[in-house]
This record gives structure tokens, sequence and C-alpha cells, in this order.
């Protein structure tokens, strides 16, 4: 029996499958890997074990869709999570809603040793090799961008803060010891929205997620062939989000910038800045599009030194310098490069978030000398 014969037997018996991949594979060359798999795809549908971990609501999008794969096409033929032991946590809750057998982490290897590969999705924790090895064909995790672009915790969050208009899923293969650094299997772009919060973003690449990695499922193992070792260039990261992020400098940041900041994060850490002592946290805001010109008869402030529109004067902005809009009612604060930040609703520390009609007639009303109203 020849080297290709011998394998396709093995491939079509679901008890020494197994076995071909921990063994066959790594003694043959991968062009002929590939010619058996390929043979083995044409006659003998494949159905996978597979064991997911999992903890947030970015999880959900991958492992719904996996559950419902199990339940109909009958690619994964069985299904069991690895979660951790917050019995409030989405995947859990998911899990025992589903019916599915959920495990708790850190888990024994031995648990795992029925298991063909590994599906990762927002875990959380490093995973040993000796679990990883446990998986005939590894472990695929679903990361929220385009690698190596954005290695890290925090991968949506970053790429909103410094205004990436594109971003994506990566599906890779997890090495050992290392975060988000094995090799890519499939790459999907996502265009991000001018708008869009990182929560919505968020959601949106954990349905895409879910889209790419039931793909690679149903194209195992011949995906796996395919991937790809991440380039050395075009390298950076996104830890874990610190409550520093929020902090606020109009001299340093333009109002761009500081709207990017609060779309990034949005529901995490408020933007945070001071006026005259009081701790100050941003709840609503955007960038100004327009010029000043249309807002001048309404402005309550000090206009003098603004930049005007076909002004024969050269004027800047004074960072931190804040004007109430009778127009529009909300706040005007001046940012780096001549821009301006729209808030229209701010909350005194400890206190509930005000809309700026409040704030102006509870504080800066109060305040006669305009020449102060600078924010920092």
């Amino acid at each position: 029996m020849d080297i290709t014969a011998m394998a396709l037997k093995i491939l079509k018996s679901g008890k020494r499958r197994r076995y071909f991949f921990r063994t066959f594979c790594h003694s043959v060359p991968l062009s002929s890997v590939k010619k058996i798999v390929r043979k083995s795809e044409n006659t003998t549908p494949s159905s996978w074990k597979v064991m997911f971990f999992g903890t947030d609501d970015f999880s959900l999008g991958s492992l719904s869709r996996l559950t419902d794969e199990m339940r109909t096409t009958k690619t994964v033929s069985k299904l069991e999570v690895v979660s951790s032991k917050w019995h409030l946590n989405p995947v859990r809750l998911f899990g025992q809603k589903e019916g599915l057998v959920i495990h708790e982490w850190p888990i024994d290897p031995h648990v795992i040793s029925d298991f063909d590969i590994g599906v990762v999705a927002s875990f959380g924790h490093l995973i040993p090799k000796q679990v990883i090895d446990s998986f005939p064909l590894g472990l695929l995790n679903v990361h929220g961008s385009l690698l190596p672009r954005w290695r890290g915790a925090s991968p949506v969050n970053y790429a909103i803060m410094h205004g990436d208009e594109i971003t994506g899923i990566s599906i890779m293969r997890i090495q050992p010891y290392e975060f988000d650094l094995g090799e890519v299997v499939t790459k999907r772009e996502v265009q991000i929205h001018p708008m869009e919060t990182a929560p919505q973003l968020r959601q949106r690449l954990s349905e895409i997620g879910g889209e790419e990695i039931i793909s690679c499922i149903r194209k195992l193992p011949m995906c796996l062939m395919n991937a790809k070792p991440q380039p050395h260039d075009g390298v950076t990261y996104a830890p874990k989000i610190t409550s520093d992020l929020g902090v606020i400098e109009f001299d340093k940041m333009s109002a761009k910038c500081i709207y990017n900041k609060f779309r990034a994060l949005y529901g995490i850490v408020p933007l945070m800045i001071s006026w005259m002592g009081l701790r100050l946290s941003l709840h609503d805001v955007s960038a100004l599009d327009d010029n000043l010109d249309t807002e001048l008869q309404g402005l309550i402030g000090i206009t003098s030194s603004l930049p005007i529109k076909d002004s024969s004067q050269s004027a800047s902005v004074i960072p931190g310098q804040v004007l109430y809009s009778r127009k529009g009612k909300y706040l005007i604060i001046g940012c780096r490069e001549n821009s301006f930040l729209i808030v229209r609703r701010i909350a005194p520390h400890r206190k509930r978030p005000l809309s700026a009609v409040e704030f102006y007639n509870g504080y800066l009303s109060k305040e006669q000398d305009k020449a102060l109203w600078i924010f920092s």
C-alpha cells in the first residue's frame, strides 16, 4: 500500500484520524500532506470535535456559530466549553442555556484528549503548551484585528483610538508561551465607521469572527496548510485599557483625537478633565466639523481670539478655552490644531452627568471672569 492510500485509509477512520494528524503529518513532506488532504476532502465528509475557550461578549459570536454548526450541518460533531469560574460571564450563561458541557479554567489536559481542535476567542489566559499539544490540529484564535497590527488584549479599542479606518478579523494558530504571534490562517478586512464606538465595532467583529471560524472549520484540515507567518513589519500593540488613557490634554490633542478616544473608551473609561480644582468627565462629545462663523452670534465666552474664516487677523485657539453655544445648547472647547470639541453632557466628580445647559447654569455662569473659563 502506497503512502497516499495508507493515509486515506487512516483519514476515513474517525478513531484513527487523530493518529494521522499527530504522527503522520509530521513525517512526510508538506506537499504530500496537502495532496492527501485534498483527496480525503473529495471522498469523505469531515466532522470535528471542538473545544471552545472564551469568557466574554466577543466570544459569543464564535461560540453561537459553532453551536449552530453542531446542530445543523454536523461539521462539528462535539462541542464543549472552557471558561472562567465567574458564574455570570456571558460564555458560561450561553453554554448553560444551550446545554453545553462547561469546564472551568484551568483545565486538565486529559479532559480534552478526545477533541480534534480548540477554538479560542477573547479568552484572556495564556494557554500552556501541554494543553495546546493535546489537540491534534492545535488551537485557532479569533483575533479582532489584522495581525500583526494590534497584538494584545484591546485591539478594537486601539484601532479606533489611533484613527484606523480599516481593521478586521485574523484567524491564527496559537503558539505556546506567547500571545498573538502564531501563523495566520485567514484574514478579513472590515471598515470602521466614522462614528462607531468600540462596543459597536466589537459586536460587528464578533459576528464576523464567527463566520470566519466556521469557514475554517468547514475547510479543515486544508485551511491549516495555508497558514502563513506574521510579517515582522507593521507590528503594534494593544495592551489592556487603563484609566490613565482617559486623561485629556487639550494642548496636545486635536478635537478629532479626543473624539477618537471617546469612541474607543466608550463604556469603559470616561474622558477626564479639570476646571478650577473640580474634576469633570465628558460623556457626549464630537468634533466640530464646521467653522465657528455660524456660531458667533450665539456664543457666550471670550471670542476675540477665535480664528474666523475670511478674517484678515491671524488667531489661535486657546487650548481648553470654553464657550457656551446658546444656539446649539452645548459647550465648545478649544483643542490643538485650532480645532474644537463639542460637549453635550458633562459630569462633576461622583455626580450624575449634566446637560451642557445645566452645567452652564450651575457652574460656568457663576464665574463672571470668562478668562477663567479654561479646562485642563
